[in-house]
């Protein structure tokens, strides 16, 4: 993950107010339309202060986001961060902390409910599952009763020549 990809870092593209899919043009317009609005130069001396910790935060984005390289391994990044938050919050089911003085089950649960939509797909995956262990296990099971087969005709035969 590069530097400039954390995980508390803002995301470039929104702090840039352009989409995934933005082309370069269309980030470079959008940087420098945000850099004359925050450009510390512009600012009352007052604001100056946060005003320049914005521009140095665009410009960040900036540098990032307009070199294919240093982009495409960002959007790497973003998707590996997605993908990980995806998988822990549908299997892991959220986190939950104890809270002080808490009882052995009144843990609060940080999720929400599932929508019917989510509930079928779970119920399609777990039935998906159940098909592919019930077909390993059948033909394993297959597999042996056959080797045992094989080997009941091979005695066989072999008591019957002798």
């Amino acid at each position: 993950m590069p530097a400039n990809a954390s995980p508390d870092a803002d995301n470039h593209y929104q702090r840039l107010g352009v989409p995934y899919t933005a082309s370069p043009a269309e980030i470079t317009r959008a940087y420098r339309a945000a850099m004359k609005r925050v450009h510390p130069d512009r600012q009352r001396v007052a604001g100056r202060a946060a005003a320049e910790e914005r521009a140095k935060r665009l410009n960040q984005a900036y540098a990032v986001l307009s070199r294919p390289v240093a982009r495409a391994e960002y959007d790497r990044a973003i998707r590996t961060e997605t993908v990980q938050d995806q998988l822990m919050n549908r299997y892991v089911g959220g986190f939950a902390t104890p809270q002080p003085g808490s009882t052995r089950g009144d843990v609060p649960r940080f999720q929400r409910k599932p929508t019917p939509a989510q509930r079928r797909e779970r119920a399609r995956s777990d039935r998906d599952a159940l098909v592919s262990v019930v077909i390993a296990f059948g033909g394993i099971t297959l597999a042996i009763v056959g080797l045992l087969l094989v080997w009941a005709v091979f005695a066989w035969a072999v008591g019957a020549i002798v």
